[in-house]
């Protein structure tokens, strides 16, 4: 649970929104360097070491790009997000006041009314790739109550931390660049920006997000996949190699590269006698295939590792005992930990202010709240719910039942499928025949 109340530290109120819409640099928006074009690691280090003072402006490119080309890498941060943006939601207070509860009520609604929700909380969770998700609330005031139109995702590139002309700089502190500053920035206008921050490690903003620790493995793979391709070009022709006598003139040896160009594009050429083309076969083709594949995929897991959190989750294989568990407990602790960020941020940085300019500072806010829900064993649930019910004999509320098998009650009047009646095998009859009895009697008694 979340309670925001009155910090010890002194904030400014919220008072009265600003409706404007802020424009960005339009040159940045609107071109990209596109660093990963060319990237050696003596540009990563450059590009990393910019950050590191708090220009993030290439850095926040290069993880653009990271998802754009790397097909992998956008997969496992698809599916993080995911696992958050599914979930329901609830607008919560900690307070059984009646104003509390009505506040809760207005922000609900408000949300209810914004447009794309759901795209938002998808664009405050890209903060999990990039450590830094910056978007800008769109207030109005229509009726004379306040509420929100929309709230649009801001490039991370048009902003910074710190101050570039000042070595003393808190470093911390998001400032947004101009087409007036483009060096310095300017302080974000309070209440209009809506900053989340994601680290997967403890450090400084910019050197935390886990794009940057795949920085390394992207280019590698990178180099990988480029030779692979080139070499994929090739694979099926066999090495051409002209042959000609010393002495031969340069117009005759002319004709001779001629024909192994034309070999290349519809494999005919015309040469003197006197020469000779030989096709060579590569016998380690195979060999060389199997050793870019194998780099590629070594690449994949490593950052597989990183993203999802846990060995289990990257080499996994379905069927294998324990490796389905281990997959699910990571990736369910994972959207945990990303909900929490998710409900602060937006508890913080979007419900308090709302609530401040339609009713006032107040004791306590209202808060949101994701509801993360634990993977579920159908297997192992079935057979708790039969050991509870039938073996101890624990009475349980049919609505429990419904919930943990994600069954709908059926309503009324409706039809329903009835479970099969269970065959319970007779007793066999007991039978006594005369002869039983002689042998029960130990032979005394005469047959008839």
């Amino acid at each position: 649970m979340i309670e925001l109340v009155e910090s010890k530290k002194k904030r400014k109120r919220a008072t009265k929104p600003d409706t404007n819409i802020i424009s960005t640099v339009s040159l940045f928006n609107k071109y990209s360097t596109y660093p990963s074009a060319g990237l050696t690691p003596e540009r990563l280090a450059a590009l990393l070491k910019e950050a590191d003072q708090g220009d993030i402006y290439r850095q926040m490119e290069l993880f653009e790009e990271m998802l754009e080309k790397d097909l992998s890498l956008f997969a496992l941060f698809e599916k993080r997000k995911l696992e958050v943006t599914k979930c329901s939601y609830q607008v919560l207070t900690s307070s059984k006041d009646a104003r509390h509860i009505k506040h809760a009520g207005y922000v609900a609604d408000v949300f209810n009314r914004t447009k794309n929700w759901r795209k938002t909380l998808e664009d405050i969770l890209d903060a999990v790739p990039k450590g830094l998700s910056v978007l800008q609330i769109l207030w109005n005031t229509d009726g004379g109550h306040v509420g929100i139109d929309e709230i649009e995702w801001v490039h991370q590139k048009n902003f910074r931390f710190g101050k570039a002309s000042d070595v003393n700089s808190d470093l911390k502190e998001i400032r947004r660049l101009t087409d007036g500053n483009l060096v310095d920035g300017v302080e974000l206008e309070p209440y209009k920006w809506v900053t989340a921050i994601i680290q997967a490690r403890s450090g400084h903003p910019a050197r935390t997000s886990i794009l940057r620790t795949c920085t390394w493995m992207y280019l590698f793979k990178n180099f990988d996949v480029k030779s692979w391709i080139q070499f994929a070009e090739i694979f099926w022709q066999p090495l051409r190699l002209g042959k000609y006598k010393q002495g031969t003139p340069e117009e005759e040896i002319a004709k001779l590269e001629a024909a192994l160009r034309n070999l290349g594009n519809d494999a005919s050429g015309v040469i003197p006698d006197s020469m000779m083309i030989e096709f060579v076969e590569q016998a380690q083709k195979a060999a060389t295939a199997a050793v870019h594949e194998q780099l590629a995929e070594f690449c994949n897991k490593e950052m597989s590792k990183v993203v999802l959190g846990h060995t289990g989750a990257a080499d996994a294989t379905p069927g294998k005992l324990g490796g389905d568990d281990i997959a699910g407990d990571s990736l369910f602790a994972l959207a945990t930990s990303d909900a929490l960020a998710v409900d602060y941020t937006i508890s913080d940085q979007i419900i308090r202010p709302l609530v401040e300019f339609e009713f006032g500072p107040q004791e306590v806010y209202p808060y949101y709240q994701t509801t993360i829900k634990p993977p579920k064993d159908m297997v192992k649930t079935i057979q708790v719910l039969d050991g509870a019910i039938n073996q101890v004999g624990v009475p349980v509320g049919k609505n429990y039942v419904y919930e943990e098998l994600g069954i709908p009650l059926p309503e009324e009047g409706e039809e329903v499928i009835m479970p099969r009646p269970q065959y319970v095998p007779q007793q066999p009859l007991a039978f006594h025949s005369p002869l039983h009895s002689v042998i029960a009697g130990g032979g005394k008694k005469k047959v008839r």
